[in-house]
């Protein structure tokens, strides 16, 4: 499956106006996943999503088709939240998001970058 070219900028950028709601708003209404995989029985987690929201010193997002489909937030203390729509994963999105991010947190000089993570979520491997 082809990856549409992606388009990273300011999650708050006028052009975006309305973007990062409908983004989250898809993430609130998402079901769980159902079947096999490492996929199985996730859902975004009320706190991500809330992460996500909250205003931040850098939170950008990835614009494919032209739509918003993933989001990641960094606070201060170098914590990254990482969210990427339903239908738009397993793509690599969310890795050349945190490239991105990574690359333009080093430049303005953020502490190292870790994941932020919910209580009780489960790391592959």
């Amino acid at each position: 499956m082809e990856t549409a070219p992606l388009i990273v900028t300011a999650v708050d950028h006028p052009s975006l106006s309305g973007a990062l709601d409908r983004f989250l708003d898809e993430l609130r209404i998402e079901r769980p996943c159902v079947g096999r995989g490492p996929s199985t029985g996730w859902t975004p987690y009320p706190v991500l999503i809330e992460q996500l929201g909250a205003p931040r010193t850098m939170r950008l997002g990835a614009i494919a088709a032209g739509r918003l489909v993933a989001v990641a937030a960094v606070d201060n203390e170098g914590a990254v939240a990482l969210a990427v729509s339903k239908q738009y994963r397993r793509r690599g999105i969310a890795n050349s998001l945190m490239d991105v991010v990574a690359e333009r947190a080093a430049a303005i000089g953020y502490p190292p970058l870790h994941r932020y993570t919910a209580p009780r979520v489960r790391l592959a491997g």
